[in-house]
């Protein structure tokens, strides 16, 4: 593929409020074949910005949860090769060359790259461990599973793996990101409930120091200072949370079980389907994603608490 000729890539992206992102990351689009935006209701200038491109093919869908709006914009794509991204991410000329020449040779089914984070403007420290993710792939060959929170593709075959990478830039206010912990904890400890997970006071006690450590010292943030110190104790504080709200679903449905009335035989409703009654119900839960995309703190884009769409 020489010079301006058209990328048989489809690229699909989920969106909400995505005004002051949208503009850069399409504008390095313009030569793939489609790109196809599924938006949940932005209420700036994100459709606007999103249509003025000739190749993108804009639609709206209300918000069904994150694994759902990308299963479903992964449907919209024509291509053989699809390509997902986050309006907040940027690709680089070397992961552009390494996505031309992985579909040139096609000898794989994805491509398993790096993501590079740059927090306020730019990377935390030199030796910070980067995320590995598959956003490269054969439509056919690639699913996710159906869980609420830190979807990622799953893959069954060849992957190619390279050193190329994926910018992410996160611009969050601390406030905001505590925020994000706060919500996606929830969702991700509904998720844990349904797989029949349980949550123990050992690993209450353990799971916020060892998080840290995991964190601060072994992933390099240490060298960060105060900016990594932040960082880590954030990550920490979403997976505790994430613990303690498994646990409070667990004993609510201890509580609700003694509940039980043996004279009338009235059965309280459990949480094993939908565990949302020991704090949210899933609808709930919908509507205050919506509400917190509505005020930024929760756009489609972000990154999750501890990254996201890692190697499944």
């Amino acid at each position: 593929m020489q010079g301006n000729e058209t990328i048989p890539i489809s690229v699909y992206i989920i969106t909400l409020n995505e005004a002051d992102k949208i503009h850069r990351l399409l504008s390095q689009l313009c030569e793939f074949k489609e790109v196809i935006v599924v938006d949940c209701g932005s209420t700036d200038s994100t459709p606007e910005i999103a249509r003025k491109f000739s190749n993108v093919k804009f639609s709206h869908r209300d918000w069904s949860g994150f694994s759902n709006q990308k299963s479903h914009a992964l449907s919209l794509c024509s291509c053989e090769w699809v390509l997902n991204l986050d309006a907040d991410e940027e690709l680089t000329f070397g992961y552009i060359d390494e996505l031309k020449s992985t579909i040139k040779d096609d000898g794989c089914l994805a491509l398993e790259s790096k993501r590079i984070l740059y927090r306020w403007g730019r990377k935390p420290n030199p030796f910070a461990r980067d995320d590995r993710i598959i956003r490269l792939f054969k439509k056919k060959y690639g699913h996710y599973e159906p869980i609420r929170v830190h979807e990622c593709i799953s893959i069954t075959g060849k992957i190619r793996k390279t050193n190329a990478f994926i910018i992410h830039h996160e611009n969050l206010t601390f406030d905001e990101r505590v925020r994000k912990s706060n919500v996606y904890s929830q969702l991700k400890a509904m998720d844990k409930f349904e797989n029949g997970n349980r949550c123990n006071v050992f690993t209450l006690f353990v799971i916020f120091p060892w998080s840290f450590i995991q964190c601060y010292l072994l992933k390099g943030n240490i060298l960060d200072g105060s900016r990594g110190l932040l960082t880590s104790m954030n990550i920490a504080y979403y997976s505790f949370m994430k613990y303690a709200k498994l646990w409070e679903m667990e004993n609510q449905q201890e509580t609700e079980i003694k509940a039980f009335n043996p004279v009338t035989k009235k059965q309280p409703q459990l949480c094993a389907k939908n565990p949302g009654n020991a704090q949210y119900s899933s609808n709930k839960l919908i509507k205050l994603n919506a509400a917190m995309h509505q005020k930024r703190e929760l756009p489609p884009s972000s990154a999750r608490p501890d990254d996201s769409s890692r190697v499944a």
